[in-house]
């Protein structure tokens, strides 16, 4: 009897808690507008040559933070360093607040070898902004496993080097913050981008994985933020076209910088740029697989079609050549297609 009163006390205990903490984040999401001081965090922000990357640094410059830049572009890179100098009047008297690396993140002996470098120049960092990314937007029988790899290396496994590396003086301190940024393809899978989506998929799992173990851990002084944006106006999105574009249009560069540097400044563990991508999992978890690939087939349609309407003869063999269909077996290294016409349903079936 006193045992099960027991139990009920503790799950009382446990919904009331869970209560408390809705009400503090619903609180914390409406009036909270203070942001922190990152004035002299060092900053190291990946894929930092051109793009979002390159947009971030500077709001990070510009806030004060000593900004660490890595990208395998060198004079990208270079370039990331003068606009910074330009835009604060930097003089030979403090120019030591931009510091440039050039290094492949796909590669983990040059992963170890620049956070060495950095340690040394630089000293411990505070602030990790995973930016850099890589994809070949192939089809999974189109692409080879040299093309996976790399993107898992850059995309996921880069973060989980840079990650296991960093943490520990971060949690000698009990102070940090490391940022993810990932995109559409971390929140529902997508035809012709296997390689990114497996990537950023790893990544929402390894960041939510993190984050409980810093909360385990009672590290209440390193927070973690992982940003989803829509696509951006950049070379890596540039033919990128949905049937949202004529409502949302691909997001430029200082909106989508602007809307993650607010996020990461109060703390956030999540933010969608627009924010109706919040309702994406909500709406996959709700609707029927074929009902959500309906909608998927309808409205986001990247670069590669996911569904033919009735085209020309042209027009379609052109696009069953990106998705190819198999019939028996492979001869002499070469697929047999089969022309199909499909439709938003047949697309399902």
């Amino acid at each position: 009897m006193w045992a099960h009163i027991k139990n009920l006390k503790y799950y009382i205990g446990i919904i009331i808690e869970v209560i408390h903490t809705i009400i503090q984040a619903i609180s914390h999401y409406i009036f909270s507008t203070t942001e922190k001081n990152i004035r002299n965090e060092i900053v190291l922000i990946t894929g930092s040559g051109n793009g979002l990357g390159q947009q971030m640094a500077l709001l990070f410059a510009k806030r004060g933070a000593i900004v660490v830049l890595c990208d395998i572009d060198e004079n990208g890179n270079a370039q990331t360093a003068e606009l910074i100098a330009k835009e604060l009047a930097l003089t030979p008297n403090n120019e030591n607040r931009v510091f440039t690396y050039k290094c492949d993140i796909g590669n983990r002996d040059e992963v170890h070898q620049l956070l060495g470098n950095i340690e040394r120049d630089v000293g411990d960092i505070t602030m990790l902004i995973n930016n850099a990314a890589v994809l070949s937007s192939k089809s999974i029988l189109e692409m080879t496993e040299e093309e996976y790899s790399r993107c898992l290396n850059v995309n996921l496994f880069a973060a989980y080097w840079l990650i296991r590396q960093i943490l520990p003086s971060m949690m000698t301190r009990n102070h940090g913050h490391i940022v993810t940024i990932l995109g559409t393809t971390a929140v529902f899978g997508l035809g012709n981008f296997s390689d990114i989506c497996t990537a950023k998929f790893g990544l929402v799992g390894l960041m939510e994985s993190v984050d409980h173990e810093l909360t385990l851990g009672g590290y209440d002084g390193i927070y973690t933020t992982s940003a989803v944006t829509h696509y951006l106006s950049t070379n890596l999105y540039q033919l990128a076209k949905t049937r949202f574009n004529p409502l949302v249009p691909p997001l430029t560069l200082d909106y989508a910088a602007k809307k993650i540097m607010h996020a990461i400044l109060i703390n956030r563990k999540w933010v969608c740029v627009p924010r109706f991508y919040y309702l994406i999992p909500l709406i996959k978890g709700i609707l029927p697989s074929r009902a959500f690939l309906i909608l998927l087939n309808a409205f986001i349609n990247p670069k590669i079609p996911i569904y033919i309407r009735k085209e020309s003869i042209d027009k379609l063999n052109r696009v069953d050549s990106l998705s190819p269909t198999f019939h028996g077996n492979q001869s002499n290294g070469l697929y047999h297609h089969a022309h199909r016409k499909r439709s938003y349903l047949s697309t399902c079936d």
